[in-house]
């Protein structure tokens, strides 16, 4: 996000607000801006086009007369008089840029570039890049594009994008209620769950090729494929290891961490998907906000300032929520990729129960979620057939 403070122009327009803001700062060391570019003087009666200009990570302001600027090649301390101004630069795109409110966004961010880098010259050649990629995206919006979930694409794209959406959504839930219905019916007939597979009472009784281990049994609470499976099968694998040593004791305890590390990532995944709603509504209150502070009041006069202080608080709240949600989402491939060299490693090993209950769990996981394929697996479908098959081999 761009947020330029100007010391003279906050003075001047609030002046109660600066003076409490100072006061404040006196008393909480440590405040820290967003990266940017600062412009600094030698002496505060300088011209601003003499204010040199420096790219800087972190301003840390903290007691007496000293700020901290963090830079890529060390820190610098500066008196607090020598600091002119600073704008902070974006660290991305909104990921959403479909109508005229949230294009305005970018370009007021253009618009402060342009009036920073006007008062202060020499920062113009730091800041024309950052500017021009601003701009770029503001040419596709007025183009008639628009920024859906990160990318560009033509309004009649989301349409057909949205639908084939709802058309998989639909066939998905078809095959799920399909396969309830299903299953239900060989549960009348005899069938039974084994290592999270519905199998024949033929295929039941028969004798197995590779047999139940301790390991395997130890297991099967993940069948239900959620938390609180997952939670007795970290507490029945911490009892296990215990009892081992050597090998096995390593085996059952990277057993253990993978399956932890794989559902804790899933649990903080939704949590962040909540959060993201409760951050958009929050978000739309400021927009709301910004909208009030337009209008005329009662003396006439617009509050163009607050308004548009309401309208970057609401896209920081929006930037900061979908960063968060990448995270989580890039956290939780990471695990699934991790458990499925597990699995091959277990089915290498001859321990096929534990590679076939592991691999359906992180394929229902997976499934649930990432409904429209976000993760793609590396782990061939025909392992998993090929131990399934192994395990209850068909007549």
């Amino acid at each position: 996000m761009w947020l330029v403070l100007t010391l003279k122009t906050l003075i001047h327009r609030y002046r109660f607000i600066v003076l409490a803001l100072s006061m404040l700062l006196s008393f909480l060391p440590g405040t820290v801006h967003a990266g940017g570019v600062a412009v600094l003087k030698e002496q505060p009666f300088h011209r601003d086009s003499t204010a040199r200009p420096v790219v800087y990570l972190r301003i840390i302001d903290s007691h007496g007369p000293y700020l901290r600027i963090v830079t890529s090649r060390g820190n610098v301390d500066i008196q607090r008089s020598r600091l002119a101004d600073y704008i902070e630069t974006p660290s991305s795109i909104p990921q959403s840029v479909q109508t005229e409110a949230e294009a305005a966004l970018l370009r007021t961010w253009v618009s402060s570039i342009e009036a920073f880098s006007a008062r202060y010259s020499l920062s113009s050649a730091l800041l024309a890049q950052c500017g021009g990629a601003i701009s770029a995206h503001l040419e596709r919006f007025d183009s008639g594009e628009v920024r859906f979930e990160g990318i560009w694409v033509t309004p009649q794209e989301i349409a057909s994008m949205l639908e084939r959406r709802k058309r998989e959504a639909v066939a998905l839930r078809r095959d799920e209620i399909e396969e309830v219905i299903r299953n239900e019916a060989r549960k009348s007939d005899g069938w039974v769950w084994k290592n999270g597979t519905l199998i024949s009472p033929q295929e039941a009784n028969k004798d197995q090729p590779t047999g139940p281990t301790k390991l395997s049994d130890t297991l099967w609470p993940l069948i239900s494929r959620d938390l609180e499976g997952a939670g007795n099968v970290i507490k029945n694998l911490s009892s296990l290891a215990a009892t081992q040593n050597g090998a096995l004791k390593v085996r059952t305890q990277r057993l253990h961490n993978t399956i932890r590390n794989v559902f804790r990532a899933e649990f903080l995944l939704s949590r962040q998907i909540f959060t993201n709603a409760t951050a958009r509504s929050e978000a739309s209150a400021h927009d709301r906000h910004a909208i009030e502070r337009m209008k005329p009041n009662g003396f006439g006069t617009i509050r163009k300032d607050e308004a548009q202080k309401s309208r970057k608080k609401a896209l920081k709240i929006r930037n900061d929520a979908a960063q968060q949600l990448e995270i989580r989402r890039a956290a939780l491939l990471h695990q699934l990729r991790d458990a499925e060299t597990i699995i091959t490693d277990f089915y290498q090993l001859g321990e096929l129960r534990v590679a076939l209950a592991l691999g359906e769990t992180i394929r229902a996981i997976a499934k649930r979620s990432f409904p429209n394929g976000g993760f793609q697996s590396s782990l061939p479908d025909e392992t998993l057939v090929t131990i399934r098959n192994t395990i209850y081999p068909r007549r």
